[in-house]
C-alpha cells in the first residue's frame, strides 16, 4: 500500500471507528421457544428470561440470563416454576432483585432472590394454607423492605374478608406472621402495601352493610390507611380517608428514608358518586405515631395552568379528557415526586408535581412536553406512551416512545423544571429478518423455452389490464396523491432503558425460535 493511500485509510477508519462504537453488534440467542422478558437492572445490567422447556410434572423450566451494562453474560440459571404460575412484578433492592410466582390453584407463592454481582441465588416458596373458616383468595401483594427482605400480604374470606401479613429477611427466613382479621361481618380487602424502615403501611378496602335487615339496608365502601410496626405486626393506627370537607383516594404508596410513608392520590368530595366529584390531586406522609401530615392539595386549576388546557376539569368531567398518576418516586430519599400525564385526542404532556420535603406546602407544578426531532402526524403522536424514570439519584430523567415516520424511537428528556430543554433519542427496533421459506413436499415445476414464453405473455397482459385500470380511476376520480403509510407496530419488538443513557433494543424471531438484542444510545 503506497504511503499516500495508507495515510487516506487511517484517516478514514480514525472517522469511522467512533461512529461504529455508538451502537454495540446485534446479539443473538438460540432455542427460546416463547417470546422471553427482558427485565432492566438500572446499573446493574439486563435480565433476559424466558420458558425453555418443561420440566418434571407440574414444573416448567425457565431460563433466566443476567447480562452486564456491556451485554456480556455474567450468570446463568434454570429455574423450576409450578405450571400455570403468574409471574408477579420484579422487586428492586440496593443489591439484589426479586422474581415472586404465584400459583392461585395452590395459594403458593415461589420466591426467587438474585444478587447479579456474586450470582447468590435464593428460592423459597411460601402456601397460604386455609383454615376450618377461611381460605386464601386471589393474588397476595408482596413488597421489598430496606433491608432487602419481603413483606407478604395475603387475602383470606369465608365470612369475613381479611388478610395476613408475613415478613421474610434477607434470607427469605420468616421474621414474624399474623392474621388480622375483622371481628364483625366487615370485609377487609388489602389493597397496597408499602415498606419503611419503621412501617408496613397498608391501604385497605372495608366494605360493611348499614342498617340491616331494615328498608333502608345498603352497602358501603371506605378507604382506611393502615399502619404496622414492621418489627413486631402490631397495628399502630388506622386513619380513615374520608374528612369534612374530601376524601382521599390513595393509589400510590412509597418509602422514604426517615421511616415515612408518602401517600399520593386524588381528592374527592366528601360523598364521592360521579366523575364530577374528583376535584384534584393530594399528597400527604404518614409517620409511626400514627400522625399524618396535613395533605397537600392541587386542584385541577392549578394542574390546568400546568397543561396549557383552561377546561382541564371540565372535559374530566365530561369524559373527553384523563389525567393518569404515573408513578411517584424520589431522588433524596426525602424528597417526593409525582410524575402526571395528561390527554385528551392526542396524548398531551407530562405534569410533574415535586414535593421538596414531603411534607406540608404547596407543592411545585410543571409541565414537560413531548419533544420530538420531527413533527410527526395525529396518528403517529398518538403511539407515545410512558416508559418510566431512570437516573432517580441526581439527575432524573423522563422517558417516552415517540413515531416519526415509519421508525419508532426512545426519547428521553430532563424531568426538572427547566424552561429550554430537549430530549435524545435511540432507535426502538431491530431489523426483522426474511421468513423462513415455507417446507414444500411438493418439487417446483421445472422451467422450459415454451413455459417461459407463456410466463412472459400473461404478466405483460396482467400489465395492460392494470395500466387501464389506472386510467380509468384517473379519469373518474381525478389524480390521486401518493398512499399514507402509516406506522404498524411490531408487537415482538421492543426495548429497555439501561445505565448511562442507552437503550437495549430486542426483537424475537418466531421462525427462528430466537431473541436477537443491541445496544442503543440516547443521543
Amino acid at each position: 500500500m503506497k504511503p499516500p493511500i495508507r495515510l487516506f485509510f487511517l484517516a478514514f477508519l480514525a472517522v469511522l471507528l467512533p461512529l461504529a462504537s455508538q451502537a454495540q453488534q446485534m446479539q443473538e440467542i438460540r432455542g427460546v421457544p416463547q417470546p422471553p422478558q427482558v427485565l432492566p437492572l438500572d446499573d446493574q445490567g439486563y435480565a433476559l428470561f424466558y420458558r425453555s422447556e418443561a420440566g418434571e410434572e407440574g414444573q416448567d423450566i425457565y431460563a433466566l440470563r443476567l447480562l452486564d451494562p456491556a451485554l456480556n453474560v455474567r450468570h446463568q440459571y434454570a429455574l423450576p416454576v409450578p405450571v400455570g404460575a403468574a409471574m408477579l412484578p420484579r422487586l428492586d433492592g440496593k443489591t439484589t432483585f426479586a422474581l415472586p410466582f404465584h400459583d392461585q390453584s395452590a395459594a403458593r407463592l415461589s420466591l426467587y432472590t438474585f444478587n447479579p454481582q456474586t450470582g447468590a441465588q435464593l428460592r423459597r416458596d411460601l402456601v397460604a394454607e386455609p383454615d376450618r373458616r377461611r381460605v386464601p383468595t386471589g393474588r397476595p401483594l408482596i413488597a421489598m423492605t430496606p433491608t432487602e427482605g419481603f413483606c407478604l400480604v395475603q387475602p383470606f374470606r369465608r365470612d369475613t374478608a381479611g388478610y395476613t401479613v408475613t415478613v421474610l429477611d434477607k434470607d427469605l427466613k420468616t421474621q414474624w406472621s399474623r392474621m388480622y382479621f375483622p371481628a364483625d361481618l366487615r370485609q377487609h380487602v388489602p389493597l397496597q402495601v408499602a415498606v419503611s424502615k419503621d412501617l408496613i403501611t397498608l391501604v385497605l378496602s372495608d366494605s360493611y352493610t348499614v342498617n340491616p335487615n331494615t328498608p333502608k339496608q345498603r352497602g358501603v365502601t371506605d378507604l382506611a390507611v393502615l399502619g404496622l410496626d414492621r418489627g413486631t405486626g402490631k397495628m399502630l393506627f388506622r386513619t380513615p380517608v374520608r374528612q369534612d370537607k374530601f376524601t382521599l383516594l390513595p393509589t400510590q404508596l412509597l418509602p422514604l428514608a426517615d421511616g415515612r410513608v408518602v401517600a399520593a392520590g386524588v381528592y374527592t368530595q366528601p360523598q364521592a358518586t360521579r366523575r364530577d366529584s374528583v376535584l384534584g390531586v393530594f399528597m400527604t406522609a404518614y409517620r409511626a405515631d400514627g400522625q399524618a401530615v396535613a395533605p397537600t392539595l392541587t386542584p385541577w386549576a392549578e394542574l390546568a395552568a400546568a397543561t396549557g388546557e383552561p377546561a382541564l376539569g371540565r372535559r374530566l368531567y365530561e369524559g373527553k379528557g384523563s389525567f393518569r398518576l404515573l408513578e411517584l418516586l424520589t431522588t433524596t430519599g426525602a424528597d417526593a415526586t409525582l410524575v402526571a400525564e395528561y390527554g385528551a385526542a392526542q396524548p398531551g404532556p407530562f405534569v410533574v408535581l415535586t414535593y421538596p420535603a414531603a411534607a406540608g406546602g404547596a407543592a411545585t407544578v410543571y409541565p414537560v412536553a413531548r419533544t420530538f426531532k420531527t413533527l410527526g402526524t395525529p396518528a403517529e403522536q398518538r403511539l407515545s406512551s410512558y416508559r418510566g424514570v431512570i437516573g432517580r439519584q441526581g439527575e432524573p430523567t423522563l422517558v417516552y416512545t415517540g413515531v416519526e415516520g415509519n421508525q419508532a424511537y426512545a426519547y428521553a428528556t430532563v424531568l426538572a423544571n427547566t424552561p429550554t430543554r430537549s430530549a435524545t433519542r435511540a432507535l426502538t427496533e431491530a431489523e426483522k429478518l426474511p421468513e423462513l421459506p415455507a417446507y414444500s413436499a411438493t418439487p417446483p415445476m421445472a422451467s422450459s423455452p415454451a413455459l417461459d414464453r407463456l410466463t412472459g405473455r400473461l404478466g405483460s397482459l396482467q400489465q395492460k389490464l392494470n395500466t387501464g385500470v389506472e386510467a380509468v380511476n384517473k379519469a373518474v376520480n381525478g389524480p390521486q396523491g401518493p398512499p399514507v403509510v402509516n406506522y404498524q407496530p411490531d408487537q415482538l419488538a421492543n426495548f429497555v432503558v439501561g445505565p448511562r443513557g442507552q437503550v437495549l433494543v430486542y426483537r424475537y424471531e418466531i421462525s427462528r425460535k430466537m431473541l436477537r438484542y443491541q445496544l442503543q444510545p440516547l443521543k
